[in-house]
């Protein structure tokens, strides 16, 4: 008797909650056409160009897939797209990361202050 009721339990919780199906991570089809579109000079074989810089409307669309995931939006393009320039699209990986300037060096300077200096004033 108790293993039909946990069977009959098992089937209601597989009808109930529906399948957890991830569809290549967290990317989305938009992402990928915005990549194409706004990086096609670079991305584009027969077109040979440049790295796009970081502040290029082609690196702001890379950064706006989340954690600048390239091997996301390569596993949503066909596989003729993925030969032809899934690797550039992986590079702007790295291409388009923004790194924060180095620290100024007028912020190392010490200030020494002397208490124990003796004060002689004006005409003595």
């Amino acid at each position: 008797m108790m293993p039909k009721r946990v069977a009959a339990l098992l089937l209601v919780f597989a009808i109930i909650c529906p399948p957890q199906v991830a569809v290549h991570g967290h990317c989305t089809r938009a992402q990928k056409q915005a990549i194409i579109i706004h990086c096609a000079s670079y991305i584009h074989r027969d077109k040979p160009t440049d790295a796009p810089q970081p502040w290029s409307r082609c690196c702001r669309t890379v950064r706006e897939v989340p954690g600048m995931d390239m091997d996301c939006i390569v596993k949503l393009l066909k596989l003729v797209e993925q030969e032809a320039f899934g690797k550039r699209i992986r590079d702007l990986e790295v291409l388009c990361v923004v790194y924060s300037p180095p620290p100024s060096s007028h912020h190392n300077h010490q200030v020494v202050v002397q208490t124990d200096a003796a004060f002689i004033p004006d005409g003595v």
